[in-house]
């Protein structure tokens, strides 16, 4: 067996430890565990932080995981499984309400267009199948973030806004989130959480143009999507 590479061992010693610090840790720790100066551990971190492995947040001092790293956890949670499961489900959404949706999953610090189904009427710019967007501004980060405590700490770090405690408890509250203008001018969205064995992984989300999706049809659409999502799903 040849003989690992230091700087390699050490780097892997600090996102260890990162992990089973809850994710963040100061730096006079991450050298401890890594057994190096802190000069050294600063070094090896400066590296993995541009890397996109490690974050450093523009305030405080300690780092944490990036949003590379858990990139890796996810996919390793077999994406295709999560495809196959609520394909019918977005299928069923597109077909009865006649506008695009989603599948979408958080993927460190953001989100990530998971799969979808784009109609011809879909008045987005781009297709965001396949696209990592951060969580503020859009319904379907308000609902990852209420339903799933660790997508919530990256919101806030992201969004510092006063009232976001209340707008997440009203997402719980309500079981989904809408929002209109927001990601683009006059693009109405709305988001319900998806669940496996009662755990949220995933949101469902459906955008329209908002001639189409008033405030009150995007309410009565969000009710609708929660049931179709019980009927259509495996049972667990």
């Amino acid at each position: 067996m040849s003989k690992p590479i230091q700087s390699v061992e050490r780097a892997i010693r600090m996102l260890e430890f990162l992990a089973r610090a809850e994710g963040s840790a100061p730096l006079r720790a991450i050298a401890n565990a890594a057994d190096v100066r802190p000069s050294t551990a600063h070094n090896i971190l400066a590296t993995l932080v541009a890397l996109g492995y490690v974050q450093r947040p523009t305030t405080g001092t300690d780092y944490r995981l990036g949003g590379r790293i858990l990139n890796l956890a996810r996919i390793a949670g077999d994406d295709d499984a999560l495809r196959r499961r609520f394909r019918p489900l977005m299928e069923e959404t597109a077909r009865r309400f006649d506008e695009s949706t989603y599948l979408i999953v958080p993927s460190g610090d953001e989100l990530y267009y998971l799969d979808g189904i784009e109609l011809p009427n879909n008045p987005t710019i781009h297709s965001r199948l396949g696209r990592r967007e951060p969580l503020s501004g859009s319904a379907i980060g308000l609902v990852l973030a209420a339903f799933m405590p660790g997508v919530a700490q990256s919101l806030e770090n992201e969004d510092q806004s006063s009232d976001l405690s209340e707008e997440l408890h009203t997402v719980r509250q309500r079981g989904f989130a809408i929002e209109q203008g927001l990601y683009q001018p006059g693009l109405s969205c709305v988001a319900i959480p998806l669940r496996v064995r009662g755990e949220p992984v995933a949101g469902l989300c459906l955008n329209g143009t908002e001639q189409r999706l008033p405030r009150d049809r995007l309410v009565t659409i969000a009710n609708a999507m929660a049931d179709i999502a019980v009927s259509s799903l495996p049972a667990e």
